[in-house]
């Protein structure tokens, strides 16, 4: 009986979990470049309009939320990732946007920013890491 409680609470919950979409593209829109960036993503569900500029995957700069025949072939864009496990696989992957405990996480790499010549303003440093943070051990060395 306890159990079917539990389950009776939990449902509702997850079913109004999702990703803070304002609070995505606002974060997308302030990245830094030296040019306007342009995005590329296969996933219809995702509606950010503008400020953001939308292209082709040959035009784009950064790929959001890969599928994972791009993220395996075709290396040479950045991506945005929907896990945190994915954002450890590959350097390419400048940041995530996932949901954790119905809540909505973003990440982003400090070097991998700065390698690709690219910037977040202070108010979004809540969202930046180092890349040592990825590794468990490194944290022992701090």
């Amino acid at each position: 009986m306890k159990n079917l409680l539990y389950l009776l609470l939990f449902i509702p919950i997850m079913s109004f979990s999702q990703i803070d979409m304002m609070e995505v593209k606002h974060t997308l829109s302030s990245i830094k470049s030296s040019e306007k960036l342009r995005f590329y993503t296969e996933d219809k569900a995702i509606k950010l309009q503008p400020p953001l500029k939308f292209s082709t995957f040959e035009k784009s700069d950064i790929v959001l939320f890969p599928s994972n025949d791009i993220n395996d072939t075709r290396m040479d864009k950045m991506m945005i990732v929907g896990s945190y496990q994915e954002l450890k696989l590959n350097k390419k992957n400048i940041g995530a946007i996932y949901l954790k405990k119905g809540r909505t996480h973003i990440v982003f790499i400090e070097e991998r920013l700065k390698e690709n010549d690219l910037s977040l303003p202070k108010k979004f440093d809540k969202y930046i890491i180092n890349e040592c943070m990825l590794n468990p051990i490194c944290l022992l060395k701090l």
